[in-house]
């Protein structure tokens, strides 16, 4: 009985220690009356110290078949700690980034179908032509064009990295120019450039690396007074500064010759000349590159796109403008993945040296652009 009372003694010293109980007879007159000033301040207080004597009392150890008693008190307590320590959590944790403020990547790989490519290519003085139609659309043989492109975008400015491929080729029997005097054999003689129909291959291989950073000058919602960023339609302009790196490769392969109503002796006369000659061409220069894209959000699915750059400028050669321009669309398919249709019109315009060192390519394309971008 002694260690029964003793651990009740005990209990009820460690639960009054810890949650001290606010009596009126403790309190000196002035303390009570600065503290508890209303009516409700002492009810508070003494429902708040019968709390406690019920806990501390619901600690002890009860004689078998008696009933405990519920710490109620202890249950309505908790609830409101809870909610304090979310409130608190919130308060001292640093705000979330939003959208804008954090770098925000995508990755678009895309290829590009030309439906109509014309080049008139010059390698060390020889010339040839591709005019490739609509057949050769599925002849990636002959006409084939890729690419990749890798945004990083925060707030206002983006960085942009951009891989193009470009591939045409023509064989069979094609018509070269060669210039005068370049003709082996008695063509050797002929002192004027000669038209004449070859066996011949002609190849041409550019490609483009773009490095820029874009700004967006524009970046608003229309016939909208209160913007949302879920408010359409809204229009992005941005405008873009970097530099390209153009990389060309040309190959003209010439096998046997045939001239027609060629003047010899002032007698036109047939022949056929056996060349079996390769002429390359390598180039790459860094050239200014300047670009602006125009964005129209009609939704959150769907965005019209229109983007164009211009490189070059007639750097680095007689000759040097590289341009390209897309119309198109792009779909929302999922918060991450988006799919994109355009039309795409592509141009170079390339010309160094003369005589038998000239080198020249006029390259003209336009066609579909199909790609996805993968946003993360």
């Amino acid at each position: 009985m002694k260690q029964f009372l003793l651990c009740t003694s005990s209990a009820l010293s460690i639960a009054l220690s810890v949650s001290p109980v606010y009596a009126e007879s403790q309190l000196p007159i002035s303390d009570s009356t600065a503290t508890l000033n209303t009516v409700s301040d002492l009810e508070q207080h003494h429902h708040s110290a019968e709390a406690l004597e019920l806990e501390a009392a619901s600690l002890l150890p009860k004689p078998a078949g008696e009933p405990a008693i519920e710490s109620h008190i202890a249950t309505e307590i908790a609830f409101p700690l809870h909610v304090m320590s979310q409130a608190d959590t919130s308060t001292s944790r640093p705000s979330q980034l939003t959208v804008s403020d954090r770098w925000q990547f995508s990755v678009e790989p895309y290829i590009f179908v030309p439906l109509r490519v014309q080049a008139d290519a010059t390698v060390a003085g020889r010339t040839a032509s591709i005019d490739l139609g609509l057949g050769n659309i599925l002849n990636f043989d002959r006409a084939f064009n890729a690419g990749i492109r890798l945004e990083a975008q925060k707030n206002r400015l983006g960085l942009i990295l951009d891989g193009f491929y470009v591939s045409a080729q023509n064989s069979g029997n094609l018509g070269v120019t060669f210039p005068p005097n370049s003709l082996p054999g008695i063509g050797a003689n002929i002192p004027i450039p000669v038209q004449t129909s070859a066996d011949a291959s002609l190849s041409i291989r550019q490609g483009l690396i773009d490095l820029a950073a874009s700004y967006r000058v524009v970046d608003t919602t229309l016939g909208d007074s209160v913007a949302t960023p879920k408010s359409f339609p809204r229009l992005v302009v941005a405008p873009s500064l970097g530099l390209r790196i153009n990389i060309l490769s040309q190959k003209l392969e010439v096998d046997d010759v045939r001239i027609n109503d060629i003047p010899v002796s002032n007698i036109p006369l047939p022949i056929s000349l056996p060349v079996n000659q390769d002429f390359r061409l390598n180039r790459t220069t860094v050239e200014p590159l300047i670009g602006v894209q125009i964005g129209l959000d009609l939704s959150e699915r769907w965005t019209v796109d229109l983007r164009g750059d211009l490189s070059g400028f007639n750097l680095n050669a007689d000759t040097n403008l590289t341009w390209n321009l897309l119309v198109g669309a792009q779909y929302q398919l999922s918060p991450n993945t988006s799919l994109q249709l355009s039309y795409r019109f592509n141009g170079f315009d390339f010309e160094d040296g003369s005589g038998l060192t000239r080198a020249n390519l006029n390259l003209r394309q336009n066609g579909l652009l199909l790609g996805a971008t993968f946003h993360f």
